[in-house]
């Protein structure tokens, strides 16, 4: 399931590989949001596209390389910019749907069986969209050298780089927006710094869209959750222990904001009590008991390891597409290539 594209050169160069070697994907990824905009948040392709205008001047402050590595994608893939610009804000313009996908689990030292440090999570998404993944491996000096996972034609995702920082998230909702970077702009941002500290202060000090749970662990054995919205922000440590997240804020701080909001009600909040106990019943955790917990089936199809529900129409069906377990020490990503329960744990690592 998982080529990985190798990215280097200009910012436009990068793009332009990335959009050759991800054509056919890039391309049912097109599809497959037409899909989704129109029945899930009931706004046409057009519409989205044009949305997407307001975007542009954010990142073109900020990351301006990333315009042009977005450029280079339409052009590899042979589409327009503005389809591209489009995908890479997909989340902010849906931002209204309600948010039940995606299970994370940060460990730290203390809490692993090798005294390392881990961040892992199942990526949960509209089943329709499923083999339209890639991984990519990004060199862009000055910033970091970053392998992330990721939807074809998005500059984004989750991931590590170089110098032992790793990268989740989960989605939130919240009942306005602003003006500002998208999540997955945001996340390519933070991922590209050398440290911990100066991630959590790229998205601190960032102007943000939306709204979003970011989970950040360092091989120097540093693990934070980050809910924000546009206009508030809060850090979640978990003191030693394992920190749990899914899709419903946690923070008390932020539940109190007036712009935060729970649309769901359903398996955000089973999944993360299940997922809690399962870890503090499993001890000190490793890869392979945080890959079996991801595998978790209670609750079933809307478990953590989640599978399509035939009972809603195909558009609105959601499963794992894939799970990956993160040690930012040995710099090493694994992802399974499908759901959890059905796939072992592969090793992706970043090229020397």
């Amino acid at each position: 399931m998982f080529t990985v594209i190798h990215m280097k050169g200009t910012p436009y160069e990068r793009g332009l590989t990335y959009g050759k070697e991800a054509k056919e994907k890039i391309y049912r990824k097109i599809e497959e949001h037409k899909v989704l905009f129109d029945k899930e948040s009931h706004i046409s392709w057009e519409k989205a596209k044009e949305v997407a205008q307001t975007f542009l001047e954010p990142i073109q402050k900020i990351r301006p390389d990333l315009i042009e590595e977005m450029r280079g994608i339409a052009e590899g893939a042979g589409v327009d910019f503005e389809t591209i610009l489009t995908l890479n804000c997909r989340t902010e313009i849906m931002f209204t749907i309600e948010e039940n996908e995606c299970t994370a689990i940060g460990v730290p030292p203390e809490a692993s069986s090798d005294s390392k440090t881990y961040l892992a999570q199942n990526w949960d998404w509209w089943s329709i969209g499923e083999e339209n993944s890639v991984v990519i491996e990004v060199e862009q000096a000055p910033y970091a050298k970053a392998l992330i996972v990721t939807e074809a034609g998005v500059v984004g995702g989750k991931g590590l780089n170089e110098c032992g920082v790793a990268l989740s998230l989960n989605a939130l909702s919240c009942n306005r927006s602003k003006k500002g970077l998208p999540v997955q702009i945001l996340l390519r941002h933070a991922l590209s710094q050398k440290t911990l500290p100066k991630a959590i202060n790229t998205i601190a000090s960032s102007p943000r869209a939306g709204a979003a749970s970011v989970g950040l662990a360092s091989a120097d054995g540093n693990v934070v959750f980050i809910e924000y919205t546009s206009e508030n922000l809060d850090v979640l440590t978990g003191k030693g222990q394992a920190i749990c997240h899914t899709n419903h804020w946690l923070s008390l701080f932020m539940k109190t904001r007036p712009e935060t909001s729970q649309y769901s009600y359903s398996s955000t909040f089973t999944r993360l009590d299940r997922a809690i106990r399962l870890v503090k019943l499993a001890g000190k955790l490793n890869p392979e008991k945080i890959h079996e917990i991801l595998s978790d089936h209670a609750g079933f199809p809307e478990g953590i390891c989640r599978h399509a529900d035939p009972e809603v129409p195909v558009y609105h069906r959601h499963s794992s597409s894939w799970s990956m377990v993160i040690d930012p020490k040995d710099k090493v990503l694994w992802l399974t290539d499908s759901q959890p329960c059905k796939s072992d744990l592969i090793a992706y690592r970043i090229s020397d």
